[in-house]
């Protein structure tokens, strides 16, 4: 219950619908193996929300890019701040 109230409050930040938010944290919590729970939700909302207050992308164009790296960045070793912040970064300079 309440990994889906923090999949809510991402879809509203976001301006994203359910499913694609549900999509989204989905990807995040399953790519980097992170067990299924509030903590690890909240985790992911508090990442995507500061990257997005800090450079030109948003929280729905970085949950996007995370959808199709976050299992290759895990196999890499990368934590999961650390690839969201590179993302934020690429969709910034593009």
């Amino acid at each position: 219950m309440a990994v889906g109230m923090e999949t809510m409050k991402m879809a509203r930040i976001a301006n994203m619908d359910a499913a694609d938010a549900t999509k989204a944290m989905t990807a995040a919590l399953r790519g980097f193996n992170m067990e299924v729970n509030n903590t690890n939700a909240a985790r992911v909302n508090d990442v995507y929300s500061e990257l997005a207050a800090i450079t030109a992308s948003d929280t729905s164009q970085i949950a996007t890019a995370m959808e199709k790296t976050a299992s290759i960045a895990k196999s890499a070793n990368m934590e999961f701040e650390t690839t969201a912040a590179l993302l934020a970064q690429i969709i910034e300079t593009t």
